[in-house]
């Protein structure tokens, strides 16, 4: 089932700031009343539990069958003293806890706490009062909900059950250890005569578990890698387009058997083997709770949906994240088993400490871990970022750093401190996608880069400072000390589970920074940070009344003033991926008009902040707007300022944009 990662920001509010008061110092002030009264709004589904169905389809079935022990004289038994109440009326009899345990993939136990009105018989005295009783009731689900009435006993005697736990959904309540060992025990259970992990595939298990695998192109499903079908249904697919043709051929609907997993080949898929083994705990451990809602299949799409608003946190009552959680895990503990992974990773991060450092950075666990993880991936054939996240699920959280593929590259390797490894679903990694659609949903966060303070480098949204950056001519890097501490220095994003567009999805939330350099730097104007907001504003006020009125001058100005060094003007030239005559032409002043386009290349190549960035373009009669033929220069200049002209190409062509023109007659 779908686990991907989209990009979001949680706090999609436009508000305009206070006049006079420094936008950052606001934003923080926002942020900490929103901690003291975090009210969220949030999906949860509709769906059905057992409390609901025992209470309202089994409840005459218990008060037949515990008058019928009355009945027998087993409630005067347990009780020690013989019942004089000839029966137990509705009212008499109120249903409590309701505690489920599985057994199997399709039984389940329930003990139902009860409290029964009746009158016995103690020291030759009728006594009315209410006993707590605790009945058990067999449950199995393979042909609709059959129920059998097993013992009854006294609530102070309620037995303590082995098996799995069961909520009120019939979704196991697990621990990462009884993931663990449950994983392990299915293939033991299915496959006891192959123990090297090597020789297992997840087909296999598929098979022992009866499940057909079939690959369909899903039609307008590209999020949705695989569905669990645990009845007979159907889905409409669209095949691929023959070689010459233009269009896609009309979706068609296919029937899907009974317990088939359909793989979607319109989906991305980092392994296929997960995807498989991931249904796999889904129809093993989570049948039970789909048998419950009458679904057709494992389809999150099929369940409703409800907005509970909520003053504490994310809520607990949605199933989907927990069946989700685990099918997650337990697939991984599947492919990689603990008792194969965990010693003999820690032997290699080990051995790892002893290498050299690479081009001046700090062999720190990041790089470590990388080195292990690219050993097991070439050993097991498992994808490299499903070994980091089973590696981070066997406590190793600094494994985060390595191997991060962002924007079709492997960025450097990171390190973090011991203090931020356990922030659970934050991430110091961000795409220039989610970088962009965070920009435009977030008004604070574009006042960030906005102001210039933060920069994107390397996967990470980095303070503009040179002892954390460094030019290079892939673009701007961390530095050797900022790469080895990157959460000093780079903005944490957190991951949190919403609903959006009619699919479960991970979006972004909250941005985390840390609080004293984001409210005292502004590094081209306060390389010292000493300045106040006020005197930032006032210093910056006098740079810009001091350059020349000019554009042809201004740029000279710049290129002289270059915060990296005086840049010449075949440098420039080749930094903006424009000719030497063109830059001597905008320096020169030889032209009535300019391009829009070869100015802000020309401003990124200079690395200017953006605000300096708007005032060159203001000075060559060009404004930013959010709108029209050219708004997304603002966010070009606000988020790729510190890339290389190729990178920021290549950015236009993945959001659509049209690159820029560089080429002049």
């Amino acid at each position: 089932m779908e686990q991907s990662l989209r990009e979001y920001a949680g706090w999609a509010e436009e508000e305009a700031c206070i006049p006079g008061e420094d936008p950052v110092e606001e934003m923080l002030r926002a942020r900490e009343d929103e901690k003291r009264c975090p009210v969220q709004a949030w999906l949860v589904p509709v769906v059905d539990d057992m409390d609901r169905c025992i209470r309202e389809r089994f409840s005459t079935l218990i008060l037949q069958e515990m008058n019928a022990r009355l009945a027998n004289g087993e409630l005067s038994l347990l009780l020690g003293n013989a019942a004089v109440s000839e029966r137990i009326a509705p009212r008499d009899l109120e249903i409590g806890t309701i505690t489920c345990w599985r057994l199997n993939r399709t039984d389940f136990l329930a003990d139902v706490d009860l409290s029964v009105s009746m009158t016995v018989e103690k020291e030759g005295r009728d006594i009315a009062g209410r006993f707590g009783f605790c009945l058990g009731l067999w449950f199995c689900t393979e042909e609709g909900f059959s129920c059998e009435v097993q013992e009854l006993h006294l609530a102070a005697d309620k037995p303590d059950r082995s098996f799995w736990k069961l909520d009120r959904f019939l979704v196991p309540i697990l621990r990462e250890d009884e993931i663990e060992s449950g994983a392990e025990r299915l293939w033991e259970n299915l496959l006891p005569g192959i123990k090297d992990p090597k020789d297992r595939t997840a087909r296999m298990l598929a098979e022992k578990l009866g499940l057909e695998i079939r690959e369909m192109r899903l039609h307008c499903q590209n999020r949705t890698r695989s569905i669990l079908f645990f009845r007979e249904g159907t889905v409409l697919v669209q095949d691929e387009k023959k070689p010459g043709e233009e269009d896609f051929p009309l979706p068609v609907s296919r029937q899907v058997p009974a317990n088939t997993i359909v793989i979607n080949t319109a989906a991305r898929s980092e392994c296929r083997d997960l995807d498989i083994l991931h249904e796999c705990i889904h129809y093993e451990w989570h049948l039970l709770f789909y048998r419950l809602q009458k679904l057709m299949s494992t389809n999150p799409l099929e369940i409703r949906y409800r907005t509970v608003r909520n003053s504490i946190g994310r809520p607990a009552s949605d199933p989907l994240r927990f069946m989700e959680h685990q099918a997650r895990s337990g697939s991984i503990a599947l492919l990689l088993p603990q008792n194969l992974i965990r010693g003999k990773a820690w032997r290699l991060f080990q051995q790892a400490s002893t290498y050299p450092s690479v081009e001046g950075y700090i062999n720190h666990p990041g790089f470590r871990w990388d080195r292990v993880i690219r050993r097991l991936s070439d050993e097991y054939g498992a994808p490299r970022t499903t070994l980091r996240r089973r590696l981070v699920q066997l406590g190793h959280p600094a494994a985060r750093g390595a191997v991060n593929y962002v924007d079709g590259r492997y960025i450097t390797p990171f390190a973090f401190t011991e203090e931020h490894s356990s922030r659970g679903q934050a991430t110091l990694v961000i795409s220039r996608k989610a970088l962009t659609d965070l920009y435009h949903r977030s008004s604070e966060f574009r006042q960030l880069m906005g102001r210039g303070d933060f920069v994107y480098a390397d996967g990470h949204v980095c303070m503009n400072d040179p002892q954390f950056l460094r030019p290079t001519k892939e673009g701007a890097r961390l530095t050797p000390w900022a790469n080895a501490h990157a959460d000093a220095c780079c903005l944490w994003f957190e991951k949190v589970w919403l609903r959006e567009n009619e699919e479960s999805v991970w979006l972004f939330g909250t941005l985390n920074s840390n609080e004293d350099y984001v409210r005292e730097y502004d590094r081209f104007l306060d390389r010292r940070l000493s300045l106040t907001a006020r005197e930032r504003l006032a210093r910056r006020n006098r740079l810009m009344q001091s350059m020349p009125n000019d554009f042809p001058d201004a740029l000279v100005y710049l290129m002289e003033n270059r915060d990296g060094g005086k840049v010449t003007l075949e440098e420039l030239a080749a930094l903006a991926h424009v000719s030497s005559k063109t830059v001597s032409r905008y320096r020169g002043g030889m032209r009535s008009g300019y391009n829009p386009d070869v100015v802000v290349a020309l401003c990124i190549a200079l690395h200017l902040p953006p605000w300096l960035s708007r005032l060159m373009l203001d000075k060559a009669g060009f404004s930013i707007k959010s709108y029209g033929p050219r708004g997304h220069y603002g966010e070009i200049l606000d988020c790729c300022f510190m890339d290389t002209i190729p990178e920021v190409q290549e950015y236009l062509r993945a959001a659509g944009y049209p690159e820029l023109k560089l080429q002049e007659d």
